[in-house]
């Protein structure tokens, strides 16, 4: 199988959010944004400035939003919150009597996959600020207080639901991540049970079979030397001795052959079994049954336990980024050895949403381990397809 030359992509960002999820923050972004502007229209006029302005902030307001979804969990996009805070503010001072405390529910949204825990709550006051200012110098009517206080009330829920739906995706893949952990573990386990139980019956063919073959080939020995003594003693030997004189010494070969393979298969035996990636990576498979895995690894590839680990590992975070990233079903795998050398490459059926990418933890320490074994590591962008590319020394020192 020919292999082409590997150029080489990272961590594709989050998609935090469900569909339907998406859908309900773009209805009501569309409901407050219709209140807004038709206000801002009915004061400045279809097309002034200010109502055009208004209109920039709303659509800016949107696009920051699904902007922040695309980030990092660790890279906070400060600036494109404080982007939408300013479009909100405009619309509050734009249209005073509007419903832009509405926009704050859709900012306070993201803000718990971004804010530590302790500062949370406190961001509704910025949130409600604008409009409390705003229909403040105006004259704070009852009704617009209490419908302030009902945003307020809104935007608390949304943010309390959103800091529990961040708790829990922490959860599942902090679940997950252990139970991959236990299969590792368990599969290690079963290695060791297996080895345990070589190394027993290598014992017992040894301490008891093996014993009693030798001593067979010693017998048969010496009835071989017996039986050829009789016969050198006889000047004329019969037949039927010298029959029984060769069938003696047949079955000494005999014995003495088979306590060889004896010996050889109990020395066979007492050498640990070494770990199997393609049946290491059906375990791994069997645990994500979103992702359908095509393995191409030829028997007994890799050659040495290091790379068997190391492959194996890098695969399991191959695996992790392609069902939480990049919404892949299928991925195929291969591997294969050219001059010397193992090469490993990794691609599935997801989609990138930025190219280049930034490096995360997960790829961080791929790449550290790769170059620690002396290999190379290659993240390529194909048809807007991740594709990992490894190249290792055929067998690490």
């Amino acid at each position: 199988m020919t292999h082409p030359a590997v150029p080489l992509p990272t961590d594709i960002p989050p998609s935090r959010w469900l569909q339907k999820e998406n859908l309900a923050a773009v209805l009501s972004w569309l409901v407050f944004a219709y209140i807004q502007q038709s206000g801002a229209m009915h004061i400045y006029g279809n097309w002034h400035p200010l109502s055009l302005l208004c209109a920039a902030s709303l659509l800016l307001f949107i696009g920051l939003f699904f902007y922040c979804q695309s980030c990092e969990e660790n890279s906070t996009p400060t600036v494109a919150l404080l982007l939408m805070w300013a479009a909100m503010t405009t619309t509050a001072v734009l249209v005073p009597n509007g419903f832009s405390a509405g926009l704050g529910v859709l900012w306070v949204c993201l803000l718990p996959w971004f804010m530590p825990a302790r500062w949370l709550y406190l961001m509704i006051a910025p949130a409600l600020l604008p409009v409390l200012v705003m229909q403040s110098l105006n004259g704070l009517q009852l009704g617009e207080g209490l419908m302030v206080l009902v945003c307020g009330t809104f935007q608390f829920f949304a943010m309390y639901a959103m800091s529990k739906a961040r708790e829990e995706k922490l959860a599942r893949e902090a679940l997950a991540k252990t139970h991959q952990a236990l299969l590792a573990a368990q599969s290690q386990l079963a290695i060791q049970a297996a080895d345990a139980e070589r190394l027993r019956i290598a014992r017992d063919l040894h301490d008891s079979l093996g014993h009693h073959l030798t001593a067979l080939v010693i017998q048969l020995q010496v009835a071989g030397y017996q039986s050829s003594q009789l016969v050198a003693d006889d000047s004329a030997p019969d037949a039927p001795q010298q029959a029984l004189t060769g069938q003696i010494n047949h079955c000494h070969d005999l014995a003495k052959q088979l306590l060889q393979e004896i010996r050889h298969t109990v020395s066979q035996l007492r050498e640990p079994a070494l770990p199997q990636l393609a049946l290491q990576l059906k375990a791994l498979a069997q645990n994500v049954p979103q992702l359908q895995l095509e393995l191409q690894i030829p028997p007994g590839l890799p050659t040495d336990p290091l790379s068997t680990a190391l492959l194996f590992r890098v695969s399991q975070e191959a695996v992790t980024n392609s069902v939480r990233h990049s919404g892949a079903t299928q991925a195929q795998l291969q591997v294969w050895t050219h001059q010397q050398q193992l090469f490993f490459r990794y691609r599935d059926n997801g989609t990138l949403a930025h190219w280049p990418l930034h490096e995360g933890n997960g790829l961080t320490g791929m790449r550290e381990r790769i170059e620690q074994a002396g290999g190379k590591l290659l993240l390529s962008n194909e048809q807007q397809q991740l594709q990992i590319d490894i190249e290792l020394p055929a067998e690490i020192a």
